[in-house]
């Protein structure tokens, strides 16, 4: 056996755990109850702010509701 074969067989076997995290992180970590989560395009920051009078608005203590 030549060392190029374990070279390969170490960069394949990289890729692959590489490929299954970058899946793992775009379909299999959304749950049911939890909010859909940025994958770092564009489009997140080029949306409007929300309209500001539909916040909540602090009570005389400081806090929200």
């Amino acid at each position: 056996m030549t060392w190029q074969e374990p070279l390969a067989a170490l960069i394949v076997g990289l890729a692959v755990v590489s490929l299954y995290r970058h899946l793992r992180g775009l379909f299999g970590g959304a749950q049911a109850d939890s909010q859909a989560s940025c994958h770092g395009c564009e489009e997140c920051d080029s949306q409007p702010d929300p309209d500001p009078a539909a916040r909540p608005l602090p009570s005389a203590t400081g806090r929200t509701h």
